[in-house]
Order: structure tokens, then sequence, then C-alpha cells
């Protein structure tokens, strides 16, 4: 699958596969997996993720992704606090195989600016998963 990654300054993504679209104005951040992860894992059963209100650390495994007999936990993009989660992609998780970008998971409100200097751009991204 050839996906397009936007040049976006408020789209960031780690090496984990995991996207985060924030607004600086009032420093939230959506949070999501990447189409290339979802494809990879190709049949995620059940998501489990924080609950609004909880602290979650940058590079702390807060998602975990329910495929067939086993659970791949994946990193944090940010430290902050969930705000939200999106409890649709929760009940229905092939959402995410729709639109990645629409599927979020939890949005959150990011403590430091200065952690989204460390995610990778789209045009980054694309060639951080040639590289693989």
């Amino acid at each position: 699958m050839t996906t397009e990654y936007p040049d976006s300054n408020t789209l960031g993504f780690n090496e984990h596969h995991v996207w985060a679209q924030t607004s600086k104005k009032n420093h939230t951040a959506l949070v999501g997996i990447t189409d290339f992860l979802a494809e990879e894992l190709t049949d995620i059963a059940s998501i489990d993720i924080p609950m609004e209100g909880d602290e979650v650390e940058m590079d702390s495994l807060v998602i975990h992704l329910h495929v067939k007999n086993r659970i791949r936990h994946v990193r944090c993009p940010l430290t902050g606090r969930v705000l939200e989660v999106n409890q649709e992609v929760l009940d229905d998780p092939s959402q995410i195989y729709l639109d990645w970008h629409k599927a979020w998971l939890f949005k959150m409100e990011y403590d430091d600016p200065n952690e989204l200097n460390l995610l990778m751009n789209g045009p980054q991204y694309a060639k951080y998963l040639d590289n693989l």
C-alpha cells in the first residue's frame, strides 16, 4: 500500500507508526495509528487505550492492539493527559482500515511543545518506511 503522508506542520509521526495531529494554539493532539501499522497487523480485533484523565508519557506503551492471539503494544507520541477517547473506533477497529487519519484513538493535551520536534513530518515518515 502506498500512502501519501502530507507535509504538514501539525501532523507528526513517531517511529512506532503512531501519528499526532496537533493544535499548537491549545496544546492538544489527536492520536492514532498509521495505515502502515494497521496493514502490517491485518486484523485488529480490539484496542485498549488510556481512559479520559489518564496521564501518558512520550514513548510509554499506551496503545494495545489485539490481533488474533497476540497483543501489539505501541508507544505514545507525546507526554500529557487524555481528554477524550474515540469510542466509535474502539467499538469498531475496522474503521482504521477505511481511513487511518479520521480513525483517531484519543485526544490529548500535551505538556511540552518541544516534543513535537522529535516527531517526523509526512515526507520524513515516508522515507523512514522506505528504509524498513
